[in-house]
């Protein structure tokens, strides 16, 4: 039965996340034609063709127009955003994409500006159409084209020649969810190849969520993977707490976003625990807690101690699915140490007041069920693994663990999705080195204490050098190989330092089934035109490839691309093959899952596959495997009073990462927001260029003066491209500019926020951005 809901509220909350202002730029190619058309409207199904045709299975149009021919063909939006799969339809004009439309087979599915631009990044000018070949040093972007045979027998020599004389743990695989579906996800596929030819030194974590995938499995075990919930159970929630999770920008799921847009409508209260008053925050109408980044924990503690104080938790009721309450208490009101972590403790590390967090404690433990969605930025942090950990330990403490409208504080995402085929993996057993630490694997290798002397890099869906950390390792890294190879559609900062760009299919040009990081449904799309030039899908690049190395059989399975979609399609729960190609969308049964329920309506007769049954807020394999606390705990930084401020680098609407990171990525792109304080302080205003530094480089940027960040952090947003000048000086805003391979804690997880800068007044004032 569903809770009463709480009165309306007076603040006007939009149907949409998504700001109007953002329609002119991602539509004014389609707005004379399709100006019924709302895609961030939030009101039902839209009419997707001319002439007001519902299309009940999106299935495909084609109407005369002046001697046009027009189709309307499903496709997805399958980029690494955090959402995953989102549904639309692509507008084929006589052979060519000329816009996206949202699919209105999808439902309550809706896009962000990001989905629409598809058919941007596809028809590019600037876009790879041939492959190329390097003609001049690492770096120095000089490349001639070469045709297929050229560039593939190239790279079967150069990899072949390094295995044969170094093994098959000389090269190193790069590769991420660049591009992302059952099939044509190259980190998959990248693997599989390598797999089929004996194997590589493969990578071992992730840049988003590293560090809670880390240590989710030591509070669930293997029910981690079940631990997160569906969007739609945010309607019986009496309170959403979004810590460090902007669902505008990096969306958690393509539903997500919209549900709380209409719990905030329907008079839900909204707070958001971050450094910036981001666009979530603001077109919800939430109450902005500013934070310092990296410094949640500190603030979790002392909310748990005002529980534990007054008296607010059910004791009784948390017992029943946890172990390690009482230990926590004990850390954190100073009984085990001595060292109370109050809210005046927190105060001065987090930046925010004592009453400010009696008061949020407050409204936390009396607003039942209330849901808190943590964000990654909040474990992309140093020790970001003590993050998630105390976020499970407040959804427990609050008795909203496993219920309805509450969450289990664990990734939203952990939760299957309809069953269908996927490519299987080729494993053999090969040594992997963290993601965040490739450069180090290259440049140290054995001697270092890596696993092997890396001596080859074959990269694919992954811009490395731009996104990992520390560009100028990373350089140095990718100058040192002797041979690197990437697929790409863009001549990004990292394809500038291969040997051999082979130039890849865009999204549109590839069929494909996808299924979402979060949500339960199926996505399909057929290639909705031909290849541009001479591009090439990865499998078919792969596939090619291994034939050429004599393995061909074992990478492809006697299988081409389509071969491979019929299985998967054949092995899926999707009873109407014949609807689901017409329509692109497959729904599963129960949209509003609980994960967990089991167990938390029945802790001993549903226990977890923990030690103790339970959720294991204390630890001792944690402790055990990694030298940590058994309990979260807090350290606190080391102090750098030469680097007085702190950076963060979140997402942005205006890019999925690095891709749109091009042409200066966005309006966003070489810009560094400040507080109007601390533009006092340095004597700066907008438009006036600033010096942001550390040990790792330096980067100049415009300022953006503003009142939505705390005071004391500044602000780049990730993804865009690195532009090092002949200083070394990076003026392309490229944040990992300034972070390092070190590591958040036991995880070696990348560290994204909360970096410690020293940040001042430019001398000149920057040409390029004139």
């Amino acid at each position: 039965m569903r809770l009463p809901r709480p009165p309306a509220s007076t603040q006007a909350v939009p149907k949409s996340l998504f700001p109007p202002s953002l329609i002119p730029r991602v539509s004014a190619a389609r707005r004379s034609r399709d100006k019924h058309q709302r895609a961030y409207s939030g009101a039902g199904l839209d009419h997707a063709a001319s002439g007001g045709v519902y299309f009940e299975r999106g299935s495909l149009e084609r109407a005369a127009r002046g001697g046009t021919m027009i189709q309307r063909v499903p496709t997805f939006c399958g980029k690494d955003c955090g959402g995953g799969a989102c549904p639309l339809l692509a507008i084929v004009e006589d052979g060519v994409v000329t816009g996206i439309e949202r699919n209105p087979a999808g439902r309550d599915l809706k896009p962000c500006p990001r989905g629409y631009e598809l058919h941007l990044a596809h028809g590019a000018p600037e876009r790879l159409l041939s492959p190329m070949i390097a003609d001049g040093p690492r770096g120095s972007g000089r490349f001639r084209e070469a045709d297929w045979d050229e560039a593939l027998d190239l790279t079967a020599r150069r990899l072949g020649d390094v295995r044969a004389r170094l093994g098959a743990d000389a090269v190193l695989a790069l590769g991420s969810a660049g591009s992302t579906g059952a099939l044509h996800n190259s980190e998959n596929l990248l693997a599989r190849f390598l797999g089929a030819a004996g194997g590589a030194t493969g990578l071992s974590s992730n840049y988003s969520n590293g560090a809670a995938r880390f240590v989710l499995p030591y509070l669930f075990g293997s029910a981690a993977a079940e631990s997160g919930w569906d969007a739609k159970t945010v309607r019986d929630s009496r309170l959403v707490v979004l810590w460090g999770a902007n669902v505008l920008e990096a969306r958690l799921g393509t539903e997500l976003g919209t549900e709380i847009a209409a719990a905030a409508r329907a008079g839900t209260p909204v707070v958001v625990i971050d450094p910036r008053r981001s666009r979530t925050a603001k077109a919800l109408g939430a109450r902005w807690i500013p934070i310092r980044p990296g410094t949640d924990a500190a603030m979790m503690l002392a909310v748990l101690y005002a529980l534990f104080r007054d008296g607010r938790i059910d004791r009784r009721r948390a017992d029943s699915l946890s172990v390690g309450l009482d230990d926590i208490e004990r850390y954190v009101s100073g009984a085990a140490d001595g060292v109370e972590r109050s809210p005046e403790w927190a105060e001065p590390r987090c930046g925010v007041s004592a009453s400010d967090i009696e008061d949020f404690a407050r409204r936390y433990a009396s607003a039942r069920p209330a849901m808190l969605v943590p964000g990654y930025s909040i474990q992309r942090v140093r020790d970001g693994e003590e993050t998630f950990r105390l976020t499970v330990a407040l959804q427990v403490a609050t008795g909203n663990f496993g219920i309805p409208g509450g969450s289990t504080g664990s990734l939203n995402n952990r939760l299957p999705t309809p069953r269908a085929g996927s490519l299987p993996a080729i494993d053999r057993g090969s040594p992997t080195v963290p993601i965040v630490r490739w450069p180090d694997a290259i440049l140290e290798g054995r001697a270092g204490g890596y696993p092997s002397d890396v001596a080859a890099a074959y990269v694919a869906g992954f811009n490395a050098v731009n996104q990992g950390a520390d560009c100028r390792k990373s350089i140095r890294a990718m100058e040192s190989l002797e041979f690197s190879v990437c697929h790409e559609m863009f001549m990004t900062p990292t394809a500038r330092y291969c040997d051999v760009v082979l130039p890849v299919a865009s999204p549109l040009e590839k069929e494909d089934l996808c299924s979402p990081w979060l949500g339960n449904y199926l996505l399909y799309k057929p290639a909705a035109v031909t290849p541009r030039g001479l591009c090439r899908s990865d499998y078919d690049i792969f596939a090619d490839l291994a034939a050429r190395l004599g393995f061909g059989a074992a990478f492809s399975g006697g299988l081409d691309a389509s071969g491979w979609i019929d299985r998967f399609i054949a092995e899926s729960e999707v009873a109407d093959e014949a609807a689901f190609r017409e329509s692109g969308v497959y729904f599963g049964a129960d949209r509003a899952r609980v994960g967990l329920a089991r167990f938390a309506a029945d802790p001993e007769g549903h226990p977890l596959p923990t030690p103790s049954g339970k959720v294991e807020l204390r630890s001792e394999a944690y402790a055990r495997d990694t030298g940590r606390q058994a309990i979260p705990a807090w350290v606190d930084a080391p102090a750098a009073p030469d680097l007085p401020y702190l950076l963060v680098s979140p997402k942005t609407i205006l890019r999925t990462h690095s891709q749109g990171g091009g042409a200066r990525g966005g309006a966003d792109a070489g810009e560094l927001t400040v507080s109007t304080a601390d533009a006092e302080r340095l004597g700066v205003s907008n438009g006036d260029t600033l010096s942001i530094s550390n040990d790792g480089g330096s980067i100049e940027a415009r300022v953006v003066v503003s009142d939505d960040i705390a005071a004391g952090v500044v602000c780049l947003h990730e993804g865009a491209w690195l532009e090092p000048g002949p200083d070394g000086v990076d003026r392309g805003g490229c944040a990992n500019t300034l972070t390092s391979t070190v590591g958040s804690g036991p995880a070696t997880a990348p560290v994204m926020h909360g970096l410690p800068v020293r940040v001042k007044k430019a001398p000149l004032a920057l040409d390029s951005f004139d």
